[in-house]
């Protein structure tokens, strides 16, 4: 099985916002930055996609420009900051985002989750994908999501996911055993 993890094209926030599970929608520019994302991928058998629009218009356009059928996978969401959602950085009171800045992986924003949460629900959703047979998948989703499952399809360890990134609209290839 070949899995093309892909990234989402650039949303329209306002650069220092915190969204996560925030359903934004995409820059002006989402329609040329569809077709150039589109362009150097191969056809797939299945496109999964996390249910935002973000992530759903790239990977709608991928499915039916391969007749393929797209499965809707909300574990695939973005980490959901909560009470945070659609604030500036800046207005988040320190006290408040400096621990768990220092601990993500433990501690979650008010009315969020944390990114051992983040972690379970790709890999929940994870062991049930890897077990259908399919030639060829795409994975339309979202920075946070794409790397922990990079970890999962590689057998890293949770610590590692931060090493590794995909900017707006890039994809990376993976063949896992």
């Amino acid at each position: 099985m070949e899995i093309f993890l892909i990234r989402h094209t650039a949303p329209a926030v306002v650069k220092g916002v915190c969204y996560g599970q925030t359903d934004v929608p995409l820059a002006d520019s989402a329609e040329r930055d569809i077709q150039i994302a589109l362009a150097p991928l191969p056809k797939f058998d299945l496109v999964y996609s996390s249910p935002a629009q973000r992530c759903l218009r790239l990977a709608s356009a991928l499915a039916q420009r391969d007749q393929s059928p797209l499965v809707l996978a909300p574990e695939l969401q973005e980490l959901n900051f909560g009470d945070w959602e659609q604030l500036p950085w800046a207005q988040i009171p320190r006290e408040h985002s400096d621990p768990w800045a220092a601990d993500t992986w433990n501690l979650a924003p008010p009315g969020g989750e944390t990114e051992q949460a983040l972690w379970t629900r790709v890999a929940t959703w994870h062991r049930t994908a890897s077990s259908r047979p399919v030639g060829r998948c795409a994975v339309v989703a979202h920075g946070g999501s794409l790397r922990v499952l990079r970890c999962l399809i590689l057998g890293r360890p949770a610590e590692d996911r931060w090493s590794w990134t995909l900017n707006w609209g890039e994809h990376a290839r993976f063949e896992p055993a």
